[in-house]
């Protein structure tokens, strides 16, 4: 069994694939295992990637192409490589970032060192005119609850690829996602509570590639109400998961944050009808918590009250 298996999905990304396998092939750590997930991509990152393989003779028998017989989308590629991984853990790496040469072996050594269901490690967030920021955990020794806390209320990010789940808990994930946007979200947040052991690797050592390219950075009217829909389904997962297993109500004003966090993407094009309808059926418990919630910034709690009051008169 590997220590660490590392899943990568890969579609329309060649112009980033080689620096990405690079950098994955020279790790320090030698007990690992590389699954990439071809989604049936249209452009020559496979062939790209084939060649990088043959640069590398000594990881070749460490390296597995699935290939998907049609595009499922990146869920379902996360987890057709979640499927056949083998690892002890599993680590997320999308095919356009990079990371260090000893990410793994650092995140393996605090997993073992721990006894950690997930390890998280903080990363650096690359945008395209080259400026760097580094972006980690607010608090190092916040308890899980409050940890889980942060995440809803967007103090840290929920993003999958700077983690390191034990394979036992990620494959334990009892609705994985079916759509793109968010889909993180509905990973890590039930995999957080469910975990015993969190571990904290202090070492920015995953370059995150911020494209202004993808679907999450739409702005026309119809890319932002299809990622708003996609976001709520995967929202609803996380809401169903917590229905069950938050008996005492903790985290209901957290996920109530969650979800007016991203009604908020909708508020440019409020003059649009169909947007207008979508917020016609947000739950007025949403603008309630968050308007009467102290955590939240003011700036936000006055937008909500705003949209209440319309709410409430039937302006929307």
């Amino acid at each position: 069994m590997p220590k660490v298996s590392v899943v990568i999905p890969v579609y329309g990304v060649e112009k980033y694939i080689e620096r990405c396998a690079r950098s994955l092939f020279e790790q320090t750590l030698d007990d690992i295992e590389y699954i990439f997930v071809n989604d049936c991509t249209k452009d020559r990152s496979i062939d790209i990637l084939n060649e990088v393989i043959n640069d590398y003779p000594a990881r070749k028998q460490q390296v597995r192409i699935v290939h998907h017989e049609k595009n499922k989308g990146l869920p379902f590629a996360r987890q057709s490589g979640w499927q056949v991984a083998t690892g002890e853990y599993i680590a997320n790496c999308d095919s356009d970032d990079w990371v260090d040469l000893n990410l793994y072996e650092m995140m393996y050594n605090v997993a073992i060192e721990k006894n950690a269901d997930i390890v998280v490690s903080d990363f650096i967030s690359v945008r395209q005119d080259g400026t760097e920021r580094i972006c980690g955990l607010r608090n190092v020794n916040a308890s899980k609850e409050d940890v889980i806390k942060d995440i809803m209320y967007m103090r840290t990010l929920w993003c999958i690829w700077n983690k390191l789940f034990r394979r036992d808990l990620l494959l334990q994930l009892e609705e994985p996602p079916q759509k793109y946007m968010a889909e993180d979200m509905s990973v890590t947040l039930p995999l957080y509570h469910k975990s015993d052991v969190i571990a904290y690797c202090q070492s920015a050592c995953y370059f995150y590639n911020v494209r202004t390219d993808t679907a999450s950075h739409q702005t026309s009217l119809e890319g932002v109400v299809k990622n708003y829909k996609e976001i709520t389904e995967n929202f609803a997962i996380v809401q169903r998961f917590y229905s069950k297993e938050d008996k005492k109500g903790t985290y209901k004003r957290a996920l109530n944050n969650v979800h007016f966090f991203h009604i908020m993407s909708l508020l440019p094009y409020i003059k649009e009808k169909e947007v207008r309808q979508l917020l016609r059926e947000c739950p007025l418990s949403v603008f309630y918590y968050m308007i009467t919630d102290r955590k939240a910034k003011t700036t936000r709690r006055k937008k909500a009250f705003k949209l209440l009051m319309k709410r409430l008169l039937g302006l929307i």
